[in-house]
This record gives structure tokens, C-alpha cells and sequence, in this order.
């Protein structure tokens, strides 16, 4: 006896279709995608079926059909400059929970901190059409590429970068007021010899002037000159004069043997220092570990205090005193900047673009010591 075939199923292996979601929902092609879309009038008993068998067969729809009809892919970018910084790392993470919640995902771009990488990662999601874009760009100078995504309608967050000044909002952390108050803090414990160890961007990197009356460091707004600028103001409202010898700035992207042999020519100095302050992760590493290779005695002989909470910083002894910036809470500012600027279609007008700034705190542990 002739049975009536039942719906189709697609071939093994191959990609589910709007036309196999119809034939299990046993409703016409035309309705299907009117279900699934989100246009038009589907009652809900069809709505149901259809978004059961969608379930079912494991069908998604097709991202450009999508977002030709709604407007949106659901989807943002993130452009970082160094994935593997626990800093990036953190943010990223920030930035996800955020999309997760408004229901979207997220393409990450690893740049290396290379301007023509950024250029390419930043066409690469033009062309995925994403909905925005966060971005930790490697130049706060050079930044046409990413002005020609704003112009093409699409929004963009700096993150740990200002952008402000070219009509982009940023979401930074106080990096100048962060260092400062961590420079007082060791001139409060008796140090008057404070080096400063820090990584700057070759392409930006800070000019120092430091005359025997006066001070001054030029240069676009990035954390690696904000940091030098609030190393240099504590030493100034300290009346502490500042000496070039006790400034040591190493490429960023430098290898672990550059930092440390920048460590070691300022314990080298004729009248070295009796603090350290490091300004990033990677020189806090670096310092500690040429420290203790030389058995110099963490703070009994040297202070040391870093920017940047890492988990090894807890780990070992003594446990690093730090100024913690939470790149978790920047990343979801960025993301819920993002997002908000997506509800608010046409809020990017001309002008000074919006500048969240994230609180920072001290931490103080165990690596620093009074000096008598």
C-alpha cells in the first residue's frame, strides 16, 4: 500500500535551507521565511512550528538576508591590539558579556599593535557589515580608516586610547592622576630617587624636556606619556627635581632581555634609585625578575611598585604592590557605550566625541618599604 512521503530531509552533510524548514513545518517557503524574519503577519500557532523546526534541523538564517532585513547583523567587532595582554584579554571579555546580553556577537580582530593589520582588520568587518566596532587603536594620530567606518554610518568606541579629540568616543582609565598618586605614595614612604621604567609606542613616542628649572613632556594623549606626565607632575609638586638618568622608556613589543637590561642600567647608575615604578605588566615582570635573579632584597633594598593587577602578582614574594585599572569594567563601558550609540541612531554628530573615564585604585601589598 502507497504511503504520502513525509517531509524531506536535507542530505547528509548538507547545510539546512529555508525550503527544508518549510517542509517540516508544513507550511509554504514564503511563510517560513515570513516566520523566521519577523515580517509580516505569521500567527502564533505557525510561528511555533516553524521556529520548532528551525530548532530541529539546526538551520540559521542567512546572516546578509538578515540584515537586509532588519538593518542589523546582530553583530560587533572588537579591533585588539595584543590578544595575548591579560589587559586585552579581560576587556575582550567585558566587551562579550555585554553583546550577550543585547543579543549579539562578537568578531575579535588581533591587530599586534601594527597600523596596516588595523587597517585591514578594520575592512575585513566593514565587509562583514557589523553593527559597531571597539577598537584599542595603535595610533591615536593616524586614524583615517577609522573615521572612514564612522562615515560609513557604523559606530566606533576607543578602548585604553583617546580618541576624543577626533570626534570618537574613548573609554580610558586616568592614567596621569593613577601614576601620580602612586608616585606620592612612595615619596610619603621616604623616596626621593624614584625611577621611572616604562614601554611607548615607537611610532608616538613621548618627548621629554627636563631642564634644571622645569619639566615637560609632549606628545599625543596615550597611557604611556599620560603615565610619564603623572610620574613628572608627583616629582614636581614634591619639589623633587626630576633626572633623565632615572627615565628609562624601551619600545613597546621589546623582548624580556631589552626590559631587563633597561632595569639593570638604572640600578647601574651611580646614584641609583631606591624605588622602581613600572608602568605596564610586562616591565613590572621584567624588574621583579631581574631583581630577584640578583638577589636584590624586595623592599629591604629596593621598592617596587607597578601599574597593572596581574594574577603572578599575588603569587609571589613579596606580593607586588600595584595600581589596578579593572580592563574588565572598561571593556563592558566600551561595549555599553557601543550599544547605547546603536539605539540612538544618528547620535554620531560631529565634534568632540564622549570621554568615560574608568576609576583606578592602589594596591598596596608588600614590595614597598620605608626609606629612613
Amino acid at each position: 500500500m502507497a504511503t504520502e512521503p513525509g517531509p524531506r530531509k536535507p542530505a547528509k552533510g548538507a547545510r539546512p535551507n529555508i525550503k527544508d524548514v518549510a517542509a517540516r513545518a508544513g507550511v509554504s517557503r514564503a511563510t517560513a521565511a515570513r516566520a523566521l524574519g519577523g515580517y509580516g503577519y505569521s500567527s502564533q500557532e505557525v510561528m511555533d512550528r516553524v521556529t520548532a523546526a528551525a530548532r530541529e534541523l539546526g538551520y540559521e538564517p542567512n546572516r546578509v538576508a538578515r540584515t537586509m532585513r532588519s538593518g542589523k547583523s546582530d553583530i560587533i567587532g572588537f579591533i585588539c591590539a595584543d590578544i595575548s595582554d591579560a589587559f586585552f584579554s579581560s576587556a575582550m571579555r567585558g566587551i562579550c558579556d555585554v553583546a550577550l546580553k543585547q543579543g549579539s556577537k562578537v568578531i575579535v580582530m588581533n591587530t599586534d599593535d601594527q597600523l596596516a593589520q588595523e587597517r585591514e582588520a578594520a575592512r575585513v568587518l566593514l565587509s562583514h557589515e557589523v553593527d559597531g566596532i571597539v577598537i584599542t587603536p595603535v595610533s591615536v594620530r593616524e586614524h583615517a580608516h577609522i573615521d572612514a567606518v564612522t562615515e560609513a554610518g557604523v559606530p566606533v568606541v576607543s578602548l585604553d586610547r583617546q580618541l576624543s579629540d577626533a570626534g570618537i568616543d574613548s573609554v580610558i582609565a586616568d592614567n596621569e592622576a593613577a601614576t601620580a598618586g602612586a608616585i606620592e605614595h612612595l615619596i610619603g614612604r621616604g623616596h626621593r630617587r624614584i625611577a621611572y621604567l616604562g614601554s611607548v609606542q615607537p611610532e608616538e613616542p613621548p618627548r621629554l624636556r627636563i631642564g634644571k628649572s622645569r619639566t615637560s613632556v609632549a606628545g599625543p594623549s596615550r597611557p604611556s606619556l599620560d603615565r610619564v606626565r603623572g610620574y613628572l607632575r608627583a616629582l614636581s609638586e614634591a619639589g623633587l627635581p626630576a633626572d633623565r638618568e632615572l627615565i628609562s622608556l624601551v619600545s613597546q613589543g621589546s623582548s624580556p632581555e631589552s626590559r631587563m637590561a633597561a632595569v639593570a642600567a638604572v640600578l647601574a647608575l651611580d646614584d641609583p634609585p631606591s624605588a622602581l615604578f613600572t608602568a605596564d605588566s610586562y616591565m613590572t615582570k621584567s624588574a621583579f625578575w631581574l631583581l630577584s635573579d640578583r638577589g636584590v632584597e624586595i623592599p629591604g633594598q629596593m621598592s617596587l611598585l607597578g601599574f597593572d593587577d596581574l594574577e603572578w602578582t599575588t603569587l609571589v614574594r613579596p606580593r607586588i604592590s600595584v595600581v589596578v585599572q579593572s580592563a574588565y569594567d572598561m571593556g563592558r563601558a566600551a561595549a555599553e557605550q557601543l550599544f547605547a550609540k546603536l539605539s540612538e541612531p544618528g547620535s554620531d554628530g560631529g565634534g568632540k566625541g564622549r570621554r568615560t573615564v574608568v576609576p583606578t585604585r592602589f594596591l598596596e601589598r608588600d614590595s614597598v618599604g620605608d626609606v629612613r
